[in-house]
Order: structure tokens, then sequence, then C-alpha cells
């Protein structure tokens, strides 16, 4: 999100005044929050008469959408005061609001950055959030005809993403294996194709025990079910029966 509410996605597309939405937030819930600030005419709201609204946040009598639509009208406010006020409310929200306060209070503080820079700024986000200048994802990695990873194949794909993530400045926050995949979670810089340190990852492994299938499923927008797992692996069951060792077939 950026300010003016346009939507920018790449480093070098932005102004240098950019930063990740941290926490995992549904995209569901970011286009709601989008579309909500579309419906208001910014250019005509008393912001004196927001601050003197804002006691109703704390209130249980005050609707779901008043307290949306004073979150967002206090986020572009962007003062310190109308900061404060969201990170208080946010201890108090519990879930009902907790994922719209958040994307309100990124949003205040971008705008309370760009005031004192005097430059616009950006706020890059995903369904799974990220870190510093980094977005996270989750990529599922496979056997070759579905045999089941070896104790050596395991500690070879923790080693070989770990060199990966010191070459692409990543971060590798999770390992996870079933019996013929892993699923791992990592933190990539938004200027780095996710799918080039994947693919260095496969490379490195290969390398010394060609135990990999060259296809993947990367997301950073939620992490997969089990459902979707399972339906991944079905559906490039084929795909291993047809493929050739040099075969590079990633799916996004």
């Amino acid at each position: 999100m950026k300010a003016k509410r346009s939507a920018r996605t790449k480093k070098d597309s932005i102004s240098d005044n950019f930063s990740v939405m941290e926490s995992a937030i549904a995209l569901s819930i970011q286009e709601e929050y989008l579309k909500f600030e579309k419906t208001i005419d910014f250019d005509n709201v008393d912001f004196r008469s927001v601050l003197m609204e804002r006691k109703k946040l704390f209130l249980e009598t005050t609707s779901i959408e008043s307290k949306k639509r004073i979150l967002i009208l206090l986020a572009h406010f962007g003062t310190p005061e109308s900061y404060t006020t969201i990170e208080k409310y946010l201890k108090i929200s519990g879930q009902v609001l907790r994922d719209w306060g958040l994307l309100a209070l990124k949003e205040c503080r971008m705008f309370l950055e760009s005031s004192l820079l005097n430059e616009d700024g950006v706020i890059i986000s995903a369904g799974l959030g990220g870190k510093d200048t980094k977005l996270r994802h989750c990529f599922i990695i496979s056997s070759k005809n579905d045999s089941p990873f070896t104790k050596l194949q395991k500690e070879i794909i923790e080693d070989k993403y770990g060199i990966a993530s010191h070459k692409f400045n990543a971060e590798v926050e999770k390992v996870i294996f079933g019996e013929n995949y892993s699923i791992i979670k990592i933190l990539v810089p938004i200027d780095v194709a996710v799918g080039k340190f994947i693919e260095a990852g496969i490379k490195e492994c290969n390398e010394l025990n060609d135990f990999l299938f060259f296809h993947y499923y990367v997301t950073n927008v939620n992490e997969p079910s089990n459902e979707e797992i399972l339906g991944y692996l079905e559906e490039i069951k084929p795909k291993k029966k047809e493929s050739k060792p040099t075969t590079n077939n990633a799916k996004y």
C-alpha cells in the first residue's frame, strides 16, 4: 500500500522510503481495508473532529464499521498522537479488529515518516508478512520418484538452503519434512526473485545427491494446508514420470 492509496510491489518502482508489513494478514482483509479507504474523501475530513471521535474506539457500543473508519482516519492523520491511539487500541481490541488495527498502525507510521522525510512512503505487504526489507514465503520441494527422504538427504537440504540463504541475504525460518517432501519458510529480500533462491538450493542439493525433483510450489499468501500440499504432490506425479534430469518446471 502506498500513500495516496496506490499499490506497488517491486523495489525498483518505489522510493527509498518503504517498509514491509511484518504481520501475516489475510489478503481478503487487506483488500477490504483498501476498498474502505477509497470510500473516504480525505480532502474534506476535519481531523480535529477525528481526534474528538477517537474515544469511540474504546467503547463497546461503537459499531465495528465506525471503528474501522476511525482507525483509517487516524492512520491518515499520521501524527504521534494518532499513532499512540492506535497502539492503545490494539492492546484491548482482541481478535475482531486486530488485523485492521495493525494495518492502520503501519499506515500511520508510513504517513508520519513521509511527512518527516518530505516524500511519499510505501508499504509492501503480502499475506505471510515479512521482516525489515524481506517478504516471507513458503515453498514445497519433493523427492524424485516419490521416494522417502533419507536422514542424509534431509541434512543436505537444511545445509544447502542455509548456504543459499547467505548468498541471497535471505533467512530460513523453518524447515518441515514430510515423508517425501519438505516445506520451507523463508524471508527473501524484495529485490530478489524467490524462484532463483529456491532453484539455487535444489541445484546445490542435487550436485551431491541427485534426489530432488526440479519443480516447486511457492506462495507468500498463506502457509499451505495439508489439502494443498497433497493436491500439489498428486498434481506433479505424472510430471515426475515424464521428466528428464534437466527438466525445470517451476510452479508459482
